[in-house]
């Protein structure tokens, strides 16, 4: 950037310096004309009073000697018939004629003075002055082009990040300074992405670790007898259960770039829910394939999805009502499905929309959370109507590599 500088005020100063030359040479020669025009009037003048007192050939010669007019050969007398100096006709300049008695006096004024061949000089000062402002602007466009490129880009990476948007990658810069700053912005675009990954993954777990053990408490709460303790476990319980809920609905979207195998994350959640099932008479089945079946999506994402399909089987349903969780790999898809034997999901496309919820208290974000999880490693959710009769809640994840 500095060598581009230099070399545009270096071009810049050369074709000032150039123009002033030329202007002021130009300038310079057109006070020569002036006063040659003024001087050669004078002559003239001179000439004239001579003539009108006399028409002796030899007197008017040594008055035409006497001016600088006459000795350049640009004065004549015409008296009589005949012409005493130097008669001048033709272009390139001015001829000035007076009378003067019976004679006519004349006086050839040339557009350019004598021994001022320097216009060609100022011509060419002129031109290598426009040309030197020419190569200065080229070369000024030319250099800042690619400079411009770069904050160009440079700009709508940092609006990228600003949006929440960071960008994937940049092409090399072309000057030093805008290189060091696109890698401070790849510094603060990784640390900013480093960031969002914590608090999403700091969001998720806290919600829905918490959901999970709030769960169990509320099926012990509803099952102790009546009285002020129990009144006073079920209202806590309800208390947390509302922190909780407006932590998920504050929290963004679960992403993971990690891998996970579905079967051994499904069967160490399932471990707790199993006994959960036991705790409310629900009949539980597992069906897996064999392991492994890899995902690109962390562990604790895929428990967190898991915890969210069996608590809304849990939430939703009578208790004592069967599900059963399948795991099957087939053709590069993992597919998770969850069914249950309950009444079942009247409205599938509301069910996956975020912010719906069929109970008035819940925050309508399980299933949306879910989806965002399957659809991050490029596979699909469907809601349908399972072999038990109630949901079907079937995940199919694209299987790593």
């Amino acid at each position: 950037m500095r060598h581009l500088v230099l070399r545009l005020i270096l071009a810049t100063a050369g074709a000032a310096v150039t123009a002033v030359t030329a202007i002021a040479l130009v300038l310079h020669l057109v006070d020569e004309r002036d006063r040659l025009r003024a001087a050669s009037e004078a002559d003239l003048a001179a000439l004239v009073s001579l003539a009108e007192v006399t028409s002796d050939r030899e007197a008017l010669l040594r008055g035409i000697a006497r001016t600088p007019a006459g000795r350049e050969g640009r004065l004549a007398v015409h008296v009589d018939g005949v012409t005493v100096g130097s008669s001048r006709h033709g272009p390139g300049g001015t001829l000035l004629v007076r009378a003067a008695g019976p004679a006519t006096v004349e006086v050839f004024v040339p557009a350019v003075a004598p021994g001022t061949a320097e216009l060609g000089w100022a011509a060419l000062l002129l031109a290598a002055g426009a040309l030197a402002a020419g190569a200065a602007a080229v070369v000024a466009a030319r250099g800042l082009r690619p400079v411009a490129a770069d904050l160009a880009e440079l700009t709508a990476g940092a609006a990228a990040i600003g949006n929440d948007d960071p960008p994937s990658g940049s092409r090399p810069m072309h000057v030093p300074e805008t290189e060091a700053l696109a890698t401070s912005l790849a510094a603060l675009t990784a640390r900013f992405a480093e960031a969002r990954t914590l608090e999403r993954r700091i969001a998720a777990d806290l919600s829905h670790r918490l959901r999970t053990p709030l769960t169990a408490l509320a099926l012990d709460a509803s099952a102790i007898e009546d009285g002020p303790a129990a009144d006073r476990l079920r209202r806590t319980v309800g208390s947390l259960q509302g922190d909780v809920d407006a932590l998920i609905r504050a929290a963004p979207a679960v992403d993971g770039p990690a891998r996970c195998d579905v079967v051994e994350v499904v069967r160490q959640r399932l471990s707790f829910w199993s006994a959960l099932a036991q705790h409310s008479g629900r009949p539980c089945e597992l069906h897996t394939a064999s392991a492994p079946a890899t995902i690109a999506l962390a562990a604790d994402d895929l428990g967190a999805v898991v915890d969210v399909l069996l608590g809304n089987v849990f939430a939703h349903t009578p208790a004592g009502t069967a599900f059963a969780v399948v795991v099957v790999r087939h053709a590069g898809w993992v597919s998770l499905v969850v069914d249950d034997a309950g009444p079942g999901v009247a409205d599938p496309a509301a069910a996956l929309s975020r912010g719906r919820s069929s109970r008035s208290e819940g925050t309508g974000l399980g299933l949306d959370i879910a989806r965002d999880a399957v659809e991050a490693t490029g596979g699909t959710i469907h809601v349908e109507r399972a072999a038990l009769g109630g949901a079907r809640i079937r995940l199919r994840f694209a299987e790593a590599g």
